[in-house]
């Protein structure tokens, strides 16, 4: 890079790891949050987790990058690659286990009866070796591409000549395939008359979605721009400014659970050990109660026989 292109880099690096930094904090509480939780050990809870997993290991590899601050940060792509290998493996796995997710609520609303006698352990090892298979695409692609060469150690560093657009296009399907597997499956959540409870559960994992979607559309597509409108020597700084918006799409993920569902709202404050709102826990309560036949029938059953006992009194 030269001299401009540097400025722009240490301008643009602080924030790009203060929203890295955020990502983390945030996502190791939701990850915590699922592990010490014993009402979280759903499939798609425990997905849920596992993102944020993914989504930590890959917001590290943007801390790799604070010399650049200092100097003009050049670094062995052997030792880079070492360095960015986990962050990448984080990037991958964050991709498909949004995808696995989406594929988990669409079978509950269509294939509600089966996916109830189902073992759980079962969907989770075909969720898992879903995210491993990608895993050994990417894998494979830092492998097979690599070149013996000084470079800045970004995230992408590690992928070499052809690897980063196969990667990147790969990331991209993924992404594009989760889109449609949600998009399905709300239209079904339209259709089907299903309770309150599980049709807010799912539109905030949809919401999670669509901001980490559109953040990684909007950061490859000024990635694609900077490589017809920008020389070479002056494209990483915009590559940190375009990684700003799919960071920003990770970092909010636990700021959304927090705010839409009352699930997830209730275990973080119960986590972090706050108080917790005795109105919002009665409506919570009735609402499952609602929610669920089995209690309504009791309900209508208690009230009658009520009903019953008084008349009898009264004659």
């Amino acid at each position: 890079m030269d001299a401009v292109a540097w400025s722009i880099a240490r301008s643009v690096y602080p924030v790009l790891a203060g929203v890295a930094v955020v990502g983390v904090c945030l996502n190791s509480l939701l990850l915590l949050t699922t592990i010490f939780t014993k009402t979280l050990r759903s499939t798609s809870n425990i997905l849920i987790g596992c993102c944020a997993a993914f989504d930590v290991m890959h917001a590290t590899g943007y801390f790799i990058q604070f010399p650049i601050l200092f100097s003009d940060y050049y670094i062995d792509s052997f030792y880079c690659s070492i360095m960015q290998f986990v962050p990448a493996l984080g990037r991958a796995g964050g991709a498909v286990c949004v995808l696995c997710i989406g594929v988990d609520r669409m079978l509950v609303l269509l294939m509600a009866m089966r996916y109830q006698h189902t073992k759980r352990l079962y969907f989770l090892l075909c969720h898992f070796f879903t995210i491993l298979l990608f895993w050994a695409w990417t894998v494979y692609l830092m492998f097979a591409f690599w070149m013996k060469k000084q470079q800045i150690c970004s995230m992408p560093a590690p992928f070499h000549g052809d690897s980063l657009g196969l990667w990147t296009y790969s990331v991209t399907g993924v992404n594009i395939l989760s889109a449609l597997v949600y998009f399905i499956t709300w239209q079904v959540v339209k259709r089907k008359q299903i309770s309150k409870h599980h049709k807010k559960i799912f539109t905030s994992i949809a919401i999670v979605m669509i901001v980490e979607v559109t953040g990684w559309f909007i950061s490859s597509i000024l990635i694609d721009l900077s490589k017809i409108y920008v020389v070479p020597e002056r494209r990483p700084p915009f590559h940190y400014i375009a990684c700003l918006f799919v960071n920003s799409g990770i970092a909010v993920k636990a700021i959304v659970y927090y705010t839409i569902c009352a699930e997830y709202r209730h275990a973080i404050r119960s986590f972090l050990g706050m108080k917790k709102n005795r109105v919002v826990s009665s409506t919570t309560s009735r609402t499952s109660r609602a929610d669920d036949p089995n209690q309504t029938s009791i309900s209508l059953g208690a009230i009658k026989y009520a009903q019953n006992d008084n008349s009898t009194q009264t004659e």
